[in-house]
C-alpha cells in the first residue's frame, strides 16, 4: 500500500500519469474522474466533489429514475474522502495510474446512509463494541475471455490444470502484483471446472472493511488488465448460459480479543452464526445475487446451492461445514455471486450473526446427502421475487440503514425493468 506522506507524495507525482479517483456504486462499480498527479495531497486532505447520485447508478450506468437523489434535491454533490482503502499503481496504460478509492460524506463531514462501505464501517463498530472480531476467506471466481470474439480463453474444461495456468502467467503475474499492493494474501489460483473460469482464494481476514476494499479493487483492476492484453474478464455470476458460474463463497468465523475461535470454543455459539445465515438466505438473497443474471447460476446440480439448508462437508447446500481443525472452525456460504457487492455482503452477515447472537437462535436439522434432492425451502428464482421479499424484510430494515436500502431497492427494480 501507499503510505501517504508529504515525500511519498513527491515521489508519486513524479511516476504517474494521472489519477483514477472514485467510488464504488451500489454494485461495486468505481465511478470517478481522472485527475492530475499534482491534485494527489489535496485529494488526501479535501477529498473530490461527486455527485451523491453517483453512489446509486444502475449496472447500465444509467441514474434511477425518480430518484431523490438526482433532480428532486438538485443533483447536490457529497465529498468523495480517503477513508483508508488501498491505494494501488496499475501500470496497464502506457504510464502507470494511481488508483484512489474513496468514500462517500456529505458537505458537514459526517458519512453519507447511503455509502455501502460506511454501513460496513457501521457493522463492524458494533462487532468491536461487542468485543468479536470477524475472519472472512474468499473463494473468488471468474471468467477470461479472448477480446477477439469472446470465447473463452481455455477452449476446454481445465479443471486444476497447471499448464492452463501456465498459459496466462503474464496475466497472473498481474494479479500478483495488485495482491501485493493489496496487502491480502492468496493461498491459492486454480483453474476451476468452468471454460476459461479461473479462482483466486484469499487468506482469511479480520479487516473485513479492507478485505471488501480488496476485491473490489481486485474487481476493477483485472478488468483493466485484461483489456490492456487483448482479453475480457467477466466477473458475471453466469458469464454466458453455457459456461460454469461464477460464486464470491465466504468461509466465516468469529474470535475474540484473544483470537480465540469461539465457533470452537462455544457451540451454541457456532450453531446460533448458523442459524443467523440460514434465515438471512431468503430475505437478503438480493445482496447475495444482485442482478437479473444472477439467478442464472443458481440451478439444479450446478455446484450452486437451490435450497436453503445445511450441512457438514457438503457442497450441495447452502451453507456447508467445512471439515477442519479445531481453531480454523467456520462455516462457508455459497451462494454469493462473485458480481455481489462485499461491503453489503459483509455488513448483512456480520449484522445478521451479531443479532442472531443476541437471540440464541437455533438451526433446523442439518442435511445428510444431495441437497438438490433434499426437501427444502428454495432460494429465489429470479431477482423480482429477491426484491420484493428484501423489501417487506423486517429483517432487513432493523439491520440495514434506510437511506441505503431505499437507494439499493430503487437501484435493483430499475435493472429489473431494463434487462
Amino acid at each position: 500500500m501507499i503510505k501517504n506522506d508529504p515525500k511519498n507524495a513527491k515521489s508519486i507525482m513524479s511516476e504517474i500519469d494521472h489519477i483514477q479517483a472514485g467510488i464504488f456504486d451500489i454494485n461495486g462499480i468505481m465511478r470517478g474522474k481522472r485527475l492530475p498527479p499534482s491534485d494527489y495531497q489535496k485529494i488526501i486532505d479535501k477529498g473530490i466533489q461527486i455527485p451523491l447520485s453517483a453512489q446509486n447508478i444502475d449496472i447500465n450506468g444509467e441514474d434511477i429514475a425518480n430518484s431523490r437523489f438526482v433532480f428532486e434535491t438538485g443533483d447536490k454533490d457529497g465529498i468523495a474522502t480517503s477513508q483508508g482503502a488501498p491505494l494501488v499503481f496499475l501500470n496497464h496504460l502506457t504510464k502507470p495510474v494511481l488508483l484512489m478509492p474513496l468514500s462517500f460524506t456529505l458537505n458537514n463531514g459526517q458519512p453519507f446512509e447511503g455509502c455501502p462501505r460506511a454501513f460496513l464501517k457501521s457493522v463492524l463498530n458494533k462487532a468491536n463494541e461487542k468485543k468479536l472480531i470477524f475472519r472472512f476467506g474468499i473463494e473468488l471466481e471468474f471468467c477470461l475471455f479472448s477480446d477477439v470474439d469472446l470465447a473463452p480463453i481455455f477452449s476446454k474444461p481445465q479443471l486444476l490444470s497447471l499448464s492452463a495456468l501456465d498459459s496466462i502467467d503474464y496475466f497472473l503475474q498481474d494479479v500478483n502484483r495488485i495482491i501485493d499492493q493489496l496487502d491480502i494474501k492468496i493461498e491459492s489460483i486454480l483453474s476451476e471446472a468452468g471454460i476459461g473460469q479461473i479462482e483466486i482464494v484469499l487468506a482469511p481476514c479480520s479487516d473485513l472493511c479492507h478485505l471488501a476494499d480488496a476485491i473490489l479493487i481486485l474487481r476493477h483492476s483485472l478488468t483493466a488488465y485484461a483489456l490492456a492484453q487483448g482479453m475480457s474478464v467477466s466477473f458475471r455470476a453466469k458469464p454466458e448460459k453455457y459456461l460454469s458460474g461464477n460464486g464470491l463463497h465466504c468461509h466465516i468465523s468469529m474470535g475474540d480479543k484473544q483470537s480465540e475461535n469461539l465457533f470452537s470454543k462455544d457451540k451454541a455459539v457456532f450453531n446460533s452464526a448458523i442459524a443467523s445465515v440460514v434465515d438471512l438466505l431468503e430475505p437478503a438473497a438480493a445482496i447475495l445475487a444482485p442482478l437479473p443474471n444472477s439467478y442464472d447460476r443458481l440451478q439444479e446440480n450446478s455446484h450452486a446451492p437451490v435450497n436453503i439448508g445445511w450441512g457438514y462437508d457438503n457442497r450441495t447446500l447452502a451453507v456447508r461445514i467445512p471439515n477442519s481443525p479445531s481453531n480454523a472452525k467456520r462455516l462457508e456460504l455459497r451462494v454469493p455471486g462473485a458480481d455481489s457487492n462485499p461491503y453489503f455482503l459483509f455488513a448483512i452477515l456480520v449484522s445478521a450473526i451479531l443479532n442472531g447472537l443476541e437471540e440464541m437462535l437455533e438451526p433446523p436439522s442439518p442435511v445428510l446427502g444431495n441437497g438438490y434432492e433434499a426437501n427444502l425451502k428454495r432460494l429465489p428464482h429470479d431477482l423480482r421475487t429477491a426484491i420484493s421479499l428484501f423489501e417487506k424484510s423486517e429483517k432487513i430494515q432493523k439491520l440495514m440503514p434506510p437511506t441505503l436500502r431505499e437507494m439499493f431497492i430503487a437501484t435493483k427494480k430499475q435493472e429489473i425493468e431494463r434487462v
